[in-house]
């Protein structure tokens, strides 16, 4: 505490904010472009020097050409496929061959999320063709999109929300995408979301949180202190009468503080959780740079059998490799890389490949089925409190960062609450839009980070914000997206050259109720905005431009603005779809030893940020690999036993915990302690943990130690009391020790 309290004393010589003319975000862009390039200009050339292998694997076995498993992409879900397996097959050999290199420093701040997307040296960048109902305001109509070319993938540059989908959303692709198959259920799945989680989020103290969130695993899910106007929101919504809750529990329409993939303030990506900080599997062999550029198979033109993967070609500091596989070749690339792989591989359409010169290996639907959530910007309500980087970052907030992960620096750049609606063109009835507050303010230097960030044009910002930008005016802006939306778009190969970005075209808005949807949304939220004591603000009084002809606030002109101000939130999924281009298995259809493990492969969107669902296609499909065809009823006898998971009705417990005394607690937030989960979140990875308590907040189930007995009393009726950390489960699940668990059961501890 002495060196913290002399650092105190110092700052004290220094200003509470800049002066509002310094301009913080353009330095932020500069600084963070030339130290981002300067980062990946010298890993590379280290990488290039050193031919380093960056794992434990001696030498001899990282430079076989033969390997028992190659996966391609080290994204959310390529970084876990390649741990787990190299975990549960101590004798096997793994292959993980990334186009990027390691992370910076920079991309574990979490604050930097809006200049990170689109770094060049370190992200694909990608623009759709021209959209005909949408983008209107972005540059030549087109949306930009982006996905981070590292290990840890887009988990490396995103901005962490932990939203995992409607429960709905995954027994659809149970009954519609594989045929009735129960591992595809949301009871199936739920294992999968919570086996990753190490939850010390905003509902962590909850009675609900034991059923639907995980404990002890590698991932660290919390909220975290600096959320500006999420009060506010929050009581709006009481006033209007919408629930606060939890939107990865038992029901998802509801308002809430936001829970992010972060630790001690820090950007907690698959690449730093399951590897990095967790232990090198001795067994797994990471190639960093190593682009890919062809899976190859035998037999194929004419030969008996069916096609077989049996190695890739890929490019590392401009030459040309290729190895060789025993058992499988996984692609993880994502919802752009693994078809665009596919493809160029000769896997795909039959007539698109002919028609481009590529040898047919297997005629399959790949690229199409392209899904996307559509947003709308909605606002400007000019409100305070909001983020202003020319104003708020600060020495004091770097102060805050660096020795308690805490302040501005250490949150995802304004994101403040976010909530789920039903629209009524939801098919099925059930939550289809979600809606995230982003507090910031109107600054000189908006227009170009918004360009930076979505694709619109900064010349019709400069004209719309003017002159509230140029006065550093505080302001909200909210989110607003299509969590299912009914438009589908395809993807396909630009040319043969792998160097060339595919052509992307989403069709976002084609589809009429999609704008409908849209638009209902867009009216709810003026409403809370316009029609609460708490928030009690109107809308930009400016028009769009495009739309000034309209009627204000008309419903056609709000149709004017959705279709202006709309693109890409960089969810995209589909393309490699569930019972269309894979089985049930992940496998490739008609094609032994290949399986494709991403986003791609979601055959629906799910109603959510779509990295909670990638990280758990990353943790289903490693264990349909450990555990074969059967492996998801085998886990009977494996790592899940001991949350009886089949045999438990969620929907039961979750009943019995309502009957709790002192339940009101379970739809009323105390907004003033919503940041102590990120003093939980502070307890990690071993070394920090403790026996002590937690402090908890307004957030458990009940405020009495009866009720809380009370609780205990259910959860131990309803599950099997059994040792979750054997030696052999730990061995093959990697997962975390706990200090709440300690080989005991939950439920012991009421």
């Amino acid at each position: 505490m002495t060196v913290i309290n002399a650092i105190n004393s110092i700052l004290k010589v220094f200003p509470d904010r800049w002066p509002i003319p310094l301009p913080a975000s353009a330095v932020i862009v500069v600084a963070l472009t030339l130290s981002i390039n300067t980062w990946v200009a010298f890993d590379r050339a280290k990488d290039f020097l050193t031919e380093n292998e960056i794992i434990n694997l001696t030498p001899m076995h990282c430079q076989d050409s033969t390997f028992d498993y190659i996966i391609v992409g080290a994204g959310a879900a390529g970084m876990i496929v390649a741990t787990r397996l190299a975990n549960a097959s101590r004798g096997a050999t793994i292959l993980l061959l990334e186009a990027g290199g390691e992370p910076s420093l920079l991309n574990e701040i979490p604050s930097m999320d809006f200049f990170l997307l689109n770094q060049q040296a370190n992200t694909w960048i990608y623009n759709t063709t021209p959209q005909a109902y949408a983008c209107g305001a972005c540059d030549d109509r087109r949306s930009l999109t982006t996905r981070g070319r590292m290990l840890g993938g887009s988990t490396s540059t995103s901005f962490m929300l932990h939203v995992r989908g409607n429960r709905e959303d995954f027994n659809r692709w149970q009954h519609e995408d594989a045929g009735g198959d129960p591992q595809w259920s949301y009871k199936a799945l739920l294992p999968y979301f919570r086996k990753s989680e190490d939850y010390n989020g905003a509902y962590a103290n909850r009675g609900e949180s034991y059923v639907y969130h995980g404990k002890g695993g590698l991932l660290n899910i919390a909220t975290h202190d600096y959320m500006p106007g999420t009060d506010q929101f929050l009581d709006a919504a009481r006033e209007k009468g919408y629930p606060i809750g939890d939107y990865n529990g038992r029901d998802q329409e509801v308002f809430s503080p936001i829970d992010v993939t972060t630790q001690n303030g820090y950007r907690e990506s698959t690449y730093r959780a399951f590897y990095r900080d967790t232990g090198k599997p001795y067994n797994l062999c990471i190639r960093k740079y190593a682009h890919v550029t062809k899976v190859n198979f035998a037999n194929v033109n004419g030969h008996a059998g069916r096609p077989k993967a049996v190695g890739v070609t890929y490019t590392r500091h401009k030459k040309e490799y290729t190895v060789f596989v025993r058992k499988e070749v996984i692609l993880s690339a994502g919802t752009i890389g693994s078809p665009k792989l596919l493809l160029l591989s000769g896997v795909g359409p039959a007539y698109d490949l002919q028609a481009m010169n590529i040898p047919v290996v297997m005629d399959l639907p790949v690229g199409h089925n392209l899904q996307d959530h559509a947003y709308t910007i909605v606002g400007p309500f000019l409100k305070t409190p909001s983020l202003n980087p020319n104003r708020d970052i600060t020495p004091q907030a770097a102060a805050s960062f660096l020795l308690s992960g805490t302040g501005a620096i250490a949150a995802p750049a304004g994101l403040a609450g976010l909530a789920f609606f039903k629209s009524p063109f939801a098919k099925p009835s059930y939550a289809d839009l979600e809606l995230v507050q982003f507090s910031v303010a109107l600054y000189p230097e908006l227009p170009r980070d918004f360009n930076r960030f979505f694709g619109l044009t900064e010349s019709l910002l400069d004209s719309w914000f003017y002159p509230y930008h140029i006065q550093n005016t505080d302001a909200r802006f909210l989110v607003l997206w299509l969590g299912r939306p009914k438009s589908v778009g395809q993807l396909r190969l630009a040319s043969r050259n792998p160097e060339d970005n595919p052509i992307i075209d989403p069709q976002y808005l084609k589809h009429p109720e999609d704008l409908e949807a849209l638009l209902y949304g867009f009216k709810k939220v003026v409403d809370l905005f316009e029609n609460t004591r708490s928030l009690n603000t109107p809308i930009f009084p400016k028009p769009v431009p495009g739309c000034e002809n309209l009627v204000f606030k008309s419903d056609n002109y709000y149709r004017c603005v959705i279709r202006q101000l709309s693109g890409s939130l960089y969810h995209h999924v589909g393309t490699c779809a569930l019972g269309k281009v894979v089985d049930n298995s992940l496998r490739v259809k008609g094609i032994n030893g290949l399986r494709v493990i991403d986003a791609s492969v979601i055959p629906r969107s799910p109603n959510g940020d779509t990295q909670a669902s990638t990280i758990m296609m990353g943790e289903k499909g490693a264990d349909l690999i450990i555990y074969g065809d059967n492996g998801w009823s085998g886990l009977k006898e494996g790592f899940y036993e001991h949350d009886k998971f089949n045999e438990i009705d969620l929907d039961s417990i979750y009943e019995k915990i309502k009957s709790i005394n002192n339940f009101k607690v379970f739809n009323k937030i105390d907004d003033n302690l919503y940041g102590a989960g990120n003093e939980k979140s502070k307890v990690y990875h071993d070394k920090q943990k403790t026996n002590n308590p937690i402090p908890t907040s307004s957030f458990s189930p009940a405020s009495s130690s009866t009720s809380k007995h009370e609780t205990g009393k259910i959860l131990r009726n309803l599950a099997v009391e059994i040792d979750m950390y054997s030696k052999e489960d730990m061995n093959v699940a990697n997962v975390k020790p706990s200090a709440h668990y300690q080989a005991v059961p939950i439920w012991n501890n009421f």
